[in-house]
């Protein structure tokens, strides 16, 4: 890599290297039966300069020229962003806590013993119901980062992903039931008791098709669709929508928008969780940092080039969707403060509302403003307290920036959702609802 770097050097200002080899084994069961065993491996080098000013960018996947993308990188820097930072350099004090995010069981993980788990969780659903459909993935992967940059910051980390995701369908003649959840982690330390469990138990719920009129009424929102609600704040309070004033929140720094129970992290120092790592994709070392506190915007996620513009520090935050793309503003990990209120308190506080679960068309809607728009896909009907069955044909419609000042409770456990969001139950006040009769 440095004698890349030094060859990158001597056409160009200053540069950068990342290299990403991986090797991904996911097994696929498909209705109750293994389908597919594959292995695949997979290695790639970007290379992002600044020359004259300017940024250039190129990635190879494989064994390539590295001539040919480095030519390509100073291609590009003809037509590209006036740069408005400076690659960072070595960092002399680097943080004392160490960061679990490599469990070698995961990378020694057997397809045998992988298989193992998919049969045997197959098996338990059909003693449950032998009419269920089954489709079931688990994934293990392994990946080796190494950085360089023409400042003499470099570092190099390992990583491996565990995951386990379950559909289970169920199909009569005028329905089509589809409860799916997931877990995944970084080491090899998965509760896949507990994710059959809340299958398990959605499914009962979901036996009996209970009919419900539209209006707005009390709703709670599980932990798997608190992303519904977040996902507008989240855009909002990414530094490059804030930098170009698309943003709702671009002069709300410091103001408190919502109640006290709301509060937002971002968080890269998480042992295993799957936005951890020591440092971002541009050698920045990550860290834990309040986006919403109490109800007030506390800060913005920024990269180099977006905090280089809007005048500020990096926080750790620039990330690569892939070899093939630069860094952008993404989210470590976003962390949800937990409440006191249990889930069963918050059912048996509600006269007559709903509970989302799923949600169809994420990100549906103005998702700058704040809107949204989603078909449910899963959801479930309170009367006096209690569940009492299955709903369908249903919409919710709100905005996040004002529907999430009538948060009435927040969950007292929060739950790692795609191992990288860690959100509890929301309740709110109330929530408009409509169905195909209304």
């Amino acid at each position: 890599m440095k004698k890349l770097l030094e060859r990158a050097r001597k056409k160009v200002d200053s540069a950068e290297l990342f290299k990403v080899k991986s090797k991904t084994i996911p097994v696929n069961f498909e209705v109750n039966r293994l389908k597919s065993i594959d292995i695949a491996e997979q290695e790639g080098l970007a290379l992002r300069i600044i020359h004259q000013g300017r940024l250039g960018f190129s990635s190879l996947s494989g064994n390539g020229d590295f001539d040919s993308i480095l030519e390509k990188a100073i291609a590009s820097s003809e037509y590209g962003a006036v740069s408005a930072f400076n690659f960072p350099p070595k960092m002399e004090t680097k943080s004392k806590k160490r960061l679990e995010i490599y469990d070698k069981r995961v990378k020694n993980k057997s397809v045998e013993e992988m298989v193992g788990i998919g049969e045997k969780l197959i098996d338990q659903f059909r003693d449950f119901d032998p009419h269920l459909r089954i489709d079931l993935n688990i994934l293990q992967d392994y990946s080796q980062i190494e950085y360089v940059n023409s400042q003499d910051e470099d570092f190099t980390y390992q990583k491996t992903t565990f995951s386990c995701s379950i559909m289970a369908q169920k199909v009569e003649t005028k329905d089509i039931l589809m409860v799916y959840d997931s877990i995944s982690f970084g080491n090899d330390n998965l509760n896949i008791e507990e994710l059959k469990a809340e299958i398990i138990k959605n499914l009962q719920w979901s036996k009996k098709i209970v009919p419900i009129k539209g209006g707005k009424m009390p709703v709670i929102f599980t932990p798997k669709a608190v992303i519904t609600l977040i996902l507008p704040i989240l855009s909002g309070l990414n530094g490059k929508m804030v930098y170009q004033k698309i943003s709702p929140f671009t002069n709300q720094l410091g103001n408190k928008l919502w109640g006290e129970l709301f509060s937002l992290y971002n968080d890269g120092t998480i042992d295993f969780a799957l936005g951890s790592a020591p440092f971002d994709d541009e050698g920045i070392e990550t860290r834990r940092f309040p986006l919403v506190e109490k109800g007030v915007v506390k800060s913005f996620y920024y990269d180099l080039q977006t905090a280089g513009l809007a005048g500020v520090e990096s926080t750790g935050n620039g990330i690569r969707s892939g070899i093939e793309s630069e860094p952008a503003p993404k989210i470590n990990n976003l962390i949800m403060e937990e409440g006191k209120v249990p889930f069963s308190e918050m059912i048996k506080d509600i006269r007559e509302g709903i509970i989302i679960d799923q949600v169809l068309g994420l990100g549906q809607g103005n998702i700058l403003s704040g809107a949204f728009s989603n078909s449910v896909q899963l959801g479930f009907k309170i009367e006096q307290g209690k569940v009492v069955g299955r709903i369908k044909d249903i919409m919710i419609a709100g905005n996040a920036l004002t529907d999430l000042k009538n948060i009435v409770a927040i969950g007292d456990k929060a739950r790692w959702i795609n191992g990288q969001y860690k959100f509890p139950h929301l309740y709110l006040k109330e929530l408009s609802v409509s169905t195909k009769s209304n």
